[in-house]
């Protein structure tokens, strides 16, 4: 289990945040928030914290009593969090440990400052009434946008809409999100979320990229239609689909008082250069199995089989991919008949990407070749 970088609390709650856990939903429901605490002020999912390359962030959810740092409200684009800051949900102070130092503390809210959150709150209501998105039944999703599913209950229809179901590592995800509203009802906000489920991971899967596609509250009113473009960033380095791992977006109407509506899209995601590496070594005529990974980790290994007319000398290859930001580092553990070799290099990761089929493959052979000399 990684070490958290951060330790975030609301009232007597504790969650911590590292490289791969590093995404929270906030608030008073324990069903709908990782850090949940129960208090009136709280909305049931009310702010989201992610920790980005080291940063910690912080945006609101479209709560009732707003999200605040240093005094002033959070909207929907991120603040970032340092330590000595004051931050509260509502009146409710959000505690922060950082594990190389630094915190920021919990300090009960001034007097003044519940005036201004009751104020805000009143705002809220006032915006929310007004805020009625226009119904575009007569402007349907782009026909290019066919690969659908959606789900439904008593408050609403939400669908996701993408132009294919397979994408690749390393590049954007374009797609849309739309909202159809039974009932009249108030909508606190809609986000969209790319999850990676391993075999062997938590079983709700590991949270990739989160984007809030729009954030309330705002009135609803039954039989609108509201679609929404979003972009998700599939991660350079991450596991492609297979046995193991499954991948699918998951988008959720978060609604005021009542049911949430969602629904979950499976996808295919690609690693392009695991695949350059496995043709590679076909090439070469080594065969090949499959990649094996630990949830949410960016290390890969594989086993590669030599023809029949090598086994006299050779058993296997074994190749491992470990991603370490602009580098990748491939090991070789050469399985020789009587003793095992190793050897290791690490490479640029955009000139590997640049480099044509044949030199990967003579590279790699250059490195096998080095091995059994």
């Amino acid at each position: 289990m990684s070490t958290p970088v951060v330790v975030l609390q609301l009232g007597t709650s504790q969650v911590g945040l590292d490289t791969y856990n590093n995404r929270v939903f906030v608030g008073r429901d324990p069903t709908a928030s990782q850090l949940s605490y129960l208090d009136a002020g709280l909305s049931r999912r009310h702010a989201e914290l992610c920790l980005n390359q080291g940063q910690l962030w912080i945006r609101d959810l479209g709560s009732a009593n707003g999200t605040w740092v240093n005094g002033q409200p959070v909207g929907a684009n991120p603040v970032a969090l340092q330590p000595g800051m004051q931050v509260y949900l509502g009146s409710v102070p959000l505690g922060v440990m950082w594990t190389g130092g630094g915190a920021i503390a919990q300090a009960a809210a001034a007097p003044a400052f519940a005036a201004q959150v009751a104020q805000h709150q009143q705002q809220m209501v006032q915006a929310a009434a007004m805020a009625v998105p226009a119904a575009v039944a007569s402007q349907p999703l782009p026909k290019e946008f066919s690969y659908r599913r959606q789900d439904a209950n008593g408050n609403g229809v939400v669908l996701l809409a993408l132009k294919q179901d397979t994408h690749w590592s390393g590049q954007a995800l374009s797609g849309f999100v739309e909202f159809t509203a039974l009932d009249n009802e108030s909508v606190a906000s809609i986000t969209v979320e790319l999850i990676e489920k391993h075999a062997d991971g938590p079983g709700q899967g590991h949270v990739w990229d989160r984007v809030l596609v729009r954030q309330g509250p705002w009135k609803a009113m039954h039989n609108d239609i509201l679609p929404l473009p979003f972009e998700l960033d599939v991660p350079s380095g991450v596991a492609p689909s297979g046995r193991e791992v499954h991948w699918y977006l998951h988008a959720v109407v978060d609604i005021n008082w009542a049911s949430d509506v969602d629904v979950e899209l499976p996808i295919t995601v690609r690693n392009n250069d695991l695949e350059r590496i496995r043709d590679a070594m076909g090439a070469l005529d080594f065969r090949f199995s499959d990649w094996d990974n630990q949830p949410h980790a960016q290390r890969f290994d594989a086993a590669f089989q030599p023809p029949a007319q090598h086994r006299n000398r050779i058993n296997a290859v074994n190749i491992g991919v470990e991603y370490l930001g602009a580098t990748v580092k491939l090991a070789l553990q050469i399985d020789k008949k009587g003793f095992d070799r190793e050897e290791a290099v690490a490479m640029d990761l955009a000139q590997m990407r640049g480099v044509s089929a044949e030199v990967m493959a003579a590279t790699l052979q250059k490195i096998i070749d080095d091995a059994m000399a």
